[in-house]
């Protein structure tokens, strides 16, 4: 993918979640979810233009929800502190 292209597609990731999901990341699901939107463009062969707002959606529900649930998040901090 081109760098212009990138910032296109991280651009219009920041206008489907919006700047409190992304920001309200923990580094798990940030770098998840970085991996799932690279899957993606991959899938849609780097044209950004074919992949939907629901998929990009989808691929923050999948990590926030079911690879690294906000329970999991609280479980490791709690066992990294101890």
């Amino acid at each position: 993918m081109k760098k212009s292209e990138h910032e296109n597609f991280a651009k219009r990731v920041l206008d489907v979640l919006g700047i409190e999901k992304i920001k309200s990341l923990h580094e798990f699901q940030e770098q998840s979810l970085n991996n799932q939107l690279q899957d993606l463009a991959e899938e849609h062969n780097n044209s950004i233009d074919t992949i939907t707002d629901e998929a990009i959606m989808g691929r923050y529900k999948l990590v926030t929800e079911h690879i690294y649930p906000d329970d999991f998040i609280q479980m490791s901090d709690m066992i990294k502190n101890e």
